[in-house]
């Protein structure tokens, strides 16, 4: 029997791809990461927009006239839908980092942004849901689940980050909004909260679901780790904060350990998605850029040819990194450029040597 996994999965891609690279609202989006004015409210928005052009593609190649006896079996589900979703993830996280970076920069917060882990639970899930029958009976799991799923990634940033600042010494607050015409459940919901009293279901939604959870860590408290006393953000100065928030678990990941557990789990690594999705260029600052492949694990190198050969980034040179065996993602300055100003160029053996704006547009060499 044919494998058509492999065939059915390039097509999703592809197809999500395309959708990506031309949608309008996500370089909007993109464009507010990149001014540092995105909230989470926006990377919610970021969330439906993925999860909806996820979710066509499925649409687009996905029928029981195409697959072995109508069916998606499970061997072909998750073949399909751990890569697919996965991206998903990837791209979501990468919003949701920088946009709280940004709230702790603007909180005068010195600690680095948490990303969750994968939920893999409801990825395997949703494969077993969708491979129990006739495809065409049971499609609908690729639809609301998948747009809900990509939500939760947001929900699951924003708990990763509100935790462990009530580890480090703050008083997160946690605000959950209603969205269109809700149920008694959301109603219920509704509200602002403190740590530690953070009902369980805060974090949760159900599918159709559009209320949003946000989290700003300028809302929050100071407590002093020695006295225990609390007191208000403004009364604060900035030495206590950063004593307050100074606090390491034993078990913390590293950047470089985080980067290459997801890569070996899912296939997964930041140059290679900024390869393989260019739009992504859109939301970074050369230095944001560079300071998220640091933070990702890579080893960000000086340029090795030309008139800043050696030069660093912050003395006015440019930078580069290797990734995925042959790949080279490189960021040359205006000055002294052939490319009519600043530019990013991306090489891979697949895809060969391609220039960019900076907004991730393909130049014309």
């Amino acid at each position: 029997m044919e494998d058509i996994a492999p065939g059915l999965l390039k097509k999703i891609q592809d197809d999500f791809q395309s959708e990506f690279d031309k949608s309008r609202r996500i370089e909007e989006l993109y464009a507010k990461v990149r001014g540092g004015t995105a909230t989470y409210r926006e990377a919610n928005d970021f969330a439906i927009e993925v999860g909806e052009i996820l979710v066509k593609a499925y649409k687009n190649n996905l029928s029981s006239d195409v697959l072995p006896d109508g069916r998606m079996y499970y061997n072909i589900a998750q073949r399909i839908l751990n890569p697919t979703m996965a991206n998903n993830y990837f791209l979501i996280t990468d919003v949701t980092y920088q946009v709280q970076q940004a709230l702790n920069e603007s909180a005068g917060i010195g600690i680095k942004p948490v990303t969750p882990e994968l939920n893999q639970d409801r990825i395997d899930g949703i494969s077993g849901r969708v491979s129990v029958e006739n495809y065409d009976d049971v499609a609908w799991i690729l639809e609301e689940p998948v747009k809900n799923f990509s939500q939760s990634i947001v929900d699951d940033s924003i708990r990763a980050n509100a935790e462990f600042h009530a580890k480090a010494g703050l008083q997160p607050k946690i605000v959950r909004r209603l969205q269109g015409g809700c149920c008694d459940w959301c109603r219920a919901l509704a509200g602002t909260y403190s740590y530690p009293d953070i009902p369980k279901d805060v974090y949760r939604r159900h599918e159709r679901c559009r209320c949003t959870v946000e989290y700003n860590p300028r809302d929050g408290k100071i407590q002093n780790v020695h006295s225990k006393e609390w007191r208000n953000e403004e009364e604060s100065d900035k030495m206590e904060t950063r004593k307050s928030i100074g606090i390491k678990t034993e078990d913390a990941e590293t950047p470089a350990e985080k980067e290459r557990r997801i890569q070996g789990e899912n296939g997964l690594g930041f140059a290679d998605k900024i390869a393989s999705h260019p739009k992504m260029l859109s939301a970074y600052t050369p230095k944001g850029l560079k300071a998220s492949l640091e933070n990702a694990g890579y080893e960000v190198k000086t340029l090795s040819r030309g008139r800043y050969m050696g030069i660093a980034f912050e003395d006015g040179g440019g930078f580069k990194v290797n990734f995925g065996g042959d790949g080279i993602l490189q960021y040359h300055p205006e000055k002294g450029s052939h490319h009519g100003g600043a530019y990013y160029k991306i090489s891979t053996g697949k895809g060969g040597t391609k220039h960019y704006e900076l907004d991730g547009t393909e130049k014309d060499d």
